[in-house]
C-alpha cells in the first residue's frame, strides 16, 4: 500500500474528479482567513465532542454485553481519562495536520466550511470497506500464525479450549444491535484518538528527523509513525488483559506486538493516510460490525 500515500496526503484517483490545477494548489501554503479559523474551530470542538461521546457510549454498552462488577468500572475510569486528554490535544492537532500535509478530517472539514466535496463519497465507501477487509485478515493471521501456535506449545493441543466469555450467554440479537453500537462508538472514539490526534503529534516529532521539500514528514517517517500509532492502539487493548495475562512490563510491551488490534491499526493508519479521518472511521465500524454479527451468528447456531 506504500504507492497509495504520497507523503501524508490522499492519493489522487481519477474517479474523484479533481482537476489538475486543484491538486497542485492544493498544496500550496495559505494564510486562514478569519472564515477559515472560526470553521477550524468548529471542527475542533466537533471532533472533540464526538471522541468523548463515543467513549462515553462505547464503555456502558460494552458492559451491557456481559456482567460487571465495581472492578470492571474503575478500570474503565483511566481510559476515559485518556480519551479527555486526547480530545484537549485535537486543536493543536488540526493546526499540526495542516503543517504537515496530513489528510485530517476531510469530509467534515468541508461540510463546515460550506466547500464542495472533491472526491465521491462512493469511492470513499468502496476503499474504506476493502480496508475494513484487510484489517481483518491482518487480524485473523496474527491469531492463526501467532497467538493459537503460542498457545498450543504453551499448554499442549489438548490444553486448548475456547474460552467461555460472558457473551456467549447473550442472546444473538443482543449482541448484533447492541454490538453494532459499541462498535460504531467504539471506532468515532478510538479513529479520532489513534489516527487523527496521534498522527498529527507523532508526525510533527517524525518531521524533525526526516522531512521531504515541503517540510512534511518523509515516507519512512510516515510509516514509522504507522507502526508506533499501531502498537499503541494494540497495547491500551492489551491492557485490561494484562492482570490475567503477564506478569511483568517487558511481556506486556512485547505482547502488544502480537496483538491484532497493533496490525490493524497499521492497516486504519494507511487509509487514514491515504483517505482520512472519516474513511478511517468507516473501516474501523465496518469490520466490528461484521465481527459481532458474526458472533450472534455464532451464539444462535450453539443454541
Amino acid at each position: 500500500m506504500e504507492d497509495e500515500a504520497v507523503e501524508g496526503r490522499p492519493r489522487i484517483h481519477p474517479d474523484d474528479k479533481v482537476s489538475e490545477l486543484e491538486a497542485v494548489t492544493s498544496d500550496a501554503p495559505t494564510i486562514p482567513t478569519a472564515s477559515a479559523r472560526v470553521a477550524r474551530r468548529r471542527e475542533a470542538a466537533l471532533l472533540a465532542s464526538l471522541a468523548i461521546a463515543g467513549a462515553v457510549i462505547e464503555y456502558p454498552l460494552a458492559f451491557a454485553l456481559k456482567s460487571i462488577d465495581r472492578s470492571d468500572l474503575v478500570r474503565a475510569l483511566p481510559f476515559l481519562g485518556v480519551t479527555v486528554v486526547m480530545a484537549a490535544l485535537i486543536p493543536l492537532s488540526l493546526r499540526l495536520s495542516a503543517e504537515l500535509g496530513l489528510p485530517a478530517a476531510p469530509l467534515i472539514a468541508a461540510k463546515l466550511a460550506g466547500e464542495k466535496l472533491h472526491f465521491s463519497i462512493r469511492s470513499l465507501l468502496r476503499v474504506s470497506i476493502g480496508y475494513a477487509f484487510l484489517a481483518a485478515l491482518a487480524g485473523a493471521s496474527v491469531l492463526a500464525l501467532v497467538i493459537v501456535p503460542l498457545v498450543l506449545i504453551q499448554r499442549g493441543a489438548a490444553g486448548l479450549k475456547l474460552p467461555n466469555t460472558p457473551m456467549m450467554t447473550v442472546a444473538p440479537g443482543r449482541i448484533a444491535f447492541v454490538g453494532a453500537s459499541v462498535a460504531i462508538a467504539a471506532a468515532v472514539s478510538e479513529e479520532i484518538q489513534f489516527r487523527f490526534v496521534l498522527y498529527a503529534i507523532f508526525g510533527w516529532i517524525a518531521r524533525l528527523m526526516s522531512r521531504d521539500s515541503r517540510g512534511h514528514p518523509g515516507r519512512r517517517a510516515l510509516w514509522v509513525v504507522t507502526i508506533v500509532q499501531g502498537y499503541l492502539f494494540g497495547l491500551i487493548h492489551l491492557v485490561p488483559l494484562a492482570g490475567t495475562m503477564f506478569h511483568s512490563t517487558p511481556k506486556l510491551l512485547l505482547g502488544a506486538l502480537v496483538m491484532p488490534q497493533t496490525w490493524e491499526g497499521v492497516v486504519f493508519g494507511r487509509l487514514y493516510l491515504r483517505r482520512g479521518l472519516e474513511a478511517s472511521i468507516i473501516a474501523h465500524a465496518s469490520m466490528d460490525v461484521a465481527l459481532f454479527a458474526f458472533a450472534a451468528i455464532g451464539v444462535l447456531r450453539a443454541g
